[in-house]
């Protein structure tokens, strides 16, 4: 697996893909349009949606106010790029087939344990749900959603990867998707605390309004 400081990208276009198909990082040549490459370009792309996120955030330090007087404080830019790092660790670990008796170091199963700690130390700061949230509000927490989505179809492409995975990688993926709905209820929460806007719910099978008025001649 690629370490850090041995990627070197002093050629961009290699045409070495023309054919369809692209190299893995154990020297191995695969179609690229396998599950294992699929994977990937979700994985890159939540990496790009959290440099939306960051560009978003400025630097906000987010205040939550926990259950028992407990309190917690969150730099959101760094706990974007800290994901964004991660998404890099992952697709360096999808990228590199296991082989057999294999010593590499491998995305960590305690990433797991630490966002599942996590998720279950914010979620009390919450109101218990009683049916889906629309996905609204400003653009961190649309940001925030569209992050679990896009978090969402990488774990869907990692678990359709035919040959073994890393099962630290696909559970880490979905932790990462329930954070980030978390972080979006969190964050309207947060921006509507003085009397805003509540976060509208699927109500089902209702007849919808679809906001048209036609004004009569």
């Amino acid at each position: 697996m690629a370490e850090r400081g041995t990627v070197h990208l002093n050629m961009i276009v290699t045409k070495t893909g023309d054919q369809g198909q692209t190299y893995l990082n154990d020297g191995s040549r695969i179609a690229k349009s396998s599950n294992r490459i699929k994977a990937l370009a979700f994985i890159e792309q939540v990496a790009v949606k959290l440099g939306y996120f960051i560009h978003a955030c400025e630097n906000e330090i987010l205040q939550i106010q926990l259950p028992e007087e407990c309190s917690c404080q969150i730099n959101l830019t760094q706990l974007a790029i800290s994901f964004q790092q991660e998404m890099y660790d992952i697709g360096s670990d999808i990228s590199t087939p296991i082989a057999d008796g294999e010593a590499q170091k491998r995305f960590p199963q305690e990433s797991v344990e630490e966002l599942t700690e996590l998720i279950a130390r914010l979620t009390p700061a919450l109101e218990p749900l009683d049916s889906f949230i629309l996905p609204q509000g400003s653009l961190r927490v649309l940001l925030s959603h569209d992050i679990r989505t896009l978090v969402r179809q990488a774990e869907i492409h990692v678990w359709d990867i035919e040959e073994a995975v890393n099962p630290a990688v696909p559970q880490f993926l979905n932790r990462l998707s329930d954070f980030w709905f978390v972080l979006g209820r969190i964050l309207f929460a947060e921006e509507n605390q003085t009397g805003g806007a509540e976060n509208q719910k699927w109500e089902p099978r209702q007849k919808q309004d679809r906001g048209f008025r036609i004004n009569p001649a």
